[in-house]
């Protein structure tokens, strides 16, 4: 495949569609266990990649989907930017097309916001072959900037992310992590929830085995000060928050079955007494296998909240977060309007999607 040719895609499309045969979207193939069941010819996107636009000065880049997120990251890191989500990149191999489709967002998501506040636009290939565009190049272009957003964490079920413009941020010029100990886990989140409303440069926070890290980003004098209010002992360059973020921190080895809980951040952790690790300023929840998933579901219907069976998990069966009947019969008609004929990612997200 020409690295600016998407010819190669369309065609396997059209070869589905007449023979019925579903297709699996693949970008670096790096995050297979998310979702429910794989069905499918697999469909590489790691050939269709590069750089199609990027303007340093408007804080903006458009990139192919099959781009990993290293290299897109290295480009940016020459001219002291970043993506403002931390896409988890677990392998060299994870792409930006991947990172969309999954919709996941690493520590800084509570401060800085989620993949779909940085997503400007998008060019989808549909599964009856259309090659569309949604959205633009730019921030304050607001036109079809809700399909963009719709894109987002479909995991492949409207089409294949063939380019995507996102919005970039400037790296800081200052980053220090402060480690607080705090044994427990929900006087850790009250520290959490007290900080949150305090003008410190926070783009992270998250509690572990006693150990409450507290990430600050911005120009030394203002780390600085905030570091000396807020105390812990301080490093420069931890590693601790790209460790969380691509799943390689302890908390995590083992190729457990992983259950993920979003609650408000101000919520009582449930099943305290169990393994757990805090993200999100609190609103994130990661339990390994030792915890009840009948207790948590228990505890998030008193308390609100959901949960997913984010890994090792029966795939088979339902993964994510029950949908309002209202919700999935709107989610059942946009894939009649993108892929009418049920080939692309069928059943990955949800049972007849």
């Amino acid at each position: 495949m020409q690295e600016n040719d998407c010819s190669a895609l369309q065609e396997a499309i059209g070869a589905a569609r007449q023979s019925g045969g579903p297709i699996a979207i693949e970008g670096g193939g790096t995050r297979k266990f998310y979702g429910r069941e794989i069905v499918g010819k697999p469909l590489s996107l790691s050939d269709y990649h590069g750089i199609v636009e990027y303007n340093p000065t408007e804080l903006v880049v458009t990139v192919k989907g099959g781009t990993t997120v290293d290299s897109l990251s290295q480009i940016l890191q020459d001219n002291r930017q970043m993506l403002g989500f931390e896409p988890p990149n677990c392998l060299p191999d994870s792409t930006i097309g991947g990172s969309i489709a999954l919709g996941l967002s690493g520590s800084a998501r509570p401060y800085r916001g989620n993949v779909q506040d940085f997503v400007l636009g998008v060019r989808l290939l549909t599964g009856d072959g259309r090659n569309m565009r949604f959205g633009g190049q730019v921030i304050k272009n607001v036109a079809g900037f809700d399909i963009s957003r719709l894109v987002v964490g479909s995991l492949g079920c409207l089409g294949i992310v063939l380019e995507v413009s996102l919005k970039v941020i400037p790296m800081p010029e200052c980053e220090w992590t402060l480690s607080l100990e705090i044994p427990d886990v929900d006087q850790a989140i009250s520290k959490f929830n007290a900080l949150s409303g305090k003008p410190y440069p926070i783009t992270a926070s998250a509690w572990c085995d006693g150990v409450a890290s507290i990430r600050l980003s911005g120009s030394r004098a203002g780390v600085k000060s905030a570091a000396q209010v807020i105390g812990g002992s301080i490093s420069e360059d931890d590693p601790f928050w790209n460790q969380v973020n691509t799943h390689a921190h302890p908390f995590f080895e083992g190729g457990q079955k992983l259950l993920k809980v979003l609650q408000k951040p101000s919520a009582p952790v449930i099943a305290s007494d169990k393994p757990v690790l805090v993200d999100w300023g609190g609103a994130l929840r990661w339990y390994r296998e030792e915890a009840d998933e009948a207790d948590l579901r228990q505890g998030l219907s008193e308390q609100g909240g959901w949960l997913e069976r984010f890994c090792s998990a029966d795939r088979s069966q339902e993964v994510f977060p029950a949908l309002h009947p209202a919700t999935m019969r709107i989610k059942q008609r946009l894939k009649d309007v993108f892929d009418p004929d049920r080939i692309l990612n069928p059943g990955r997200m949800y049972n007849g999607l």
